[in-house]
């Protein structure tokens, strides 16, 4: 890998790195600043052929993150990346994603896993790599309740 290869590899898996840190810690609007001002991100449910939800631009982002508030911390454990360039400004990457959602129930806290899959496009502007298109596919999910 030449130099520049490595660094277009760093900066395309800072962005997803820092996609799930934000999310963990609900900087929605930071979230949201990862994408080109009019991307979008496709929500496919387990063995769906179309995506339940397509939330496109900034603004729209922004608000489908809001989701995630609903539970009382959330752990997204991620793969390495698998990135391959055009040797200019466009990317794809591909990651593996196991999401840990707790949240609180009349009956004591529950564990909702996702196992999801990242297939993204990304385009350097100024610099930075951004999303273009990010489909979300969760392979299957889990719920159990957590162990006082």
């Amino acid at each position: 890998m030449t130099a520049p290869e490595f660094a277009d590899w760093w900066g395309i898996t800072a962005t997803i790195a820092r996609y799930g840190r934000l999310a963990d810690e609900r900087r929605h609007a930071d979230m949201a600043d990862l994408f080109v001002p009019d991307g979008r991100m496709l929500l496919f449910r387990p063995r769906a052929q179309e995506p339940a939800e397509s939330p496109q631009g900034r603004a729209e982002l922004q608000r489908a993150f809001q989701a995630l508030d609903r539970f009382v911390v959330t752990s997204h454990v991620l793969s390495p990346s698998l990135v391959e360039g055009d040797g200019a400004d466009r990317a794809r990457a591909s990651t593996h994603c196991m999401a840990h959602h707790i949240e609180e129930t009349s009956d004591g806290r529950v564990r909702f896993t996702l196992a999801d899959r990242y297939e993204d496009t990304l385009v350097r502007i100024a610099g930075r790599w951004l999303f273009c298109e990010r489909r979300k596919y969760t392979d299957w999910t889990e719920t159990a309740p957590l162990r006082r």
